[in-house]
């Protein structure tokens, strides 16, 4: 595999496909799917999402997680979204160690989030992250769209920054940098 500067060369990026999408299911109901391909081991990724103590180190939208962080478990998430600070309230279900975790909680002004967070291995040192958020319910569709288009960019930022952090974890433990 062709390393420069700790990342992967271009060529193999083309390799690696995603495909992102927002789908309206109904007037007040969408859903974001990203995906990323991951230049590093799933267990490396899940170590590095779930690293909450240094999150914010690494990424611009996901500042934290503090909690119960298991089945069940209550938690509160920070965020930083179009520039303000914001906390969350959830409880986790779906946890599965090295896998994923979710939850499904309001999110405010009638809107329902639920957000999924996974890790699947694609080789012995690939893996995809697969990051999904659906928004439901809500006063008006066009706030859904809003949020919808709002998730999803932050979706996707969040998910190159988890690549960048995770591949270069990977280079540090393998002596590259």
């Amino acid at each position: 595999m062709t390393r420069s500067q700790g990342r992967v060369s271009p060529d193999i990026r083309d390799s690696m496909p995603t495909s992102n999408r927002t789908d309206r299911l109904g007037p007040r109901d969408y859903r974001v799917y990203t995906e990323i391909d991951i230049a590093a081991p799933a267990p490396v990724v899940w170590a590095t999402l779930t690293d909450f103590e240094r999150l914010s180190d690494w990424s611009t939208s996901f500042r934290g997680l503090t909690g119960d962080f298991w089945d069940g478990g209550a938690v509160t998430a920070t965020f930083r979204v179009l520039g303000v600070r914001q906390t969350y309230e959830h409880v986790l279900f779906d946890v599965e160690d090295g896998v994923q975790w979710a939850w499904s909680d309001p999110l405010g002004a009638g809107i329902r989030d639920h957000h999924v967070y996974r890790v699947e291995p694609t080789g012995e040192t690939t893996a995809r992250f697969v990051h999904t958020d659906r928004a439901t319910g809500g006063y008006v569709g066009l706030l859904n769209r809003l949020v919808a288009r709002v998730i999803r960019s932050m979706c996707e930022r969040f998910n190159e920054e988890l690549r960048a952090e995770a591949e270069r974890r990977y280079a540090i433990s393998r002596g590259a940098e």
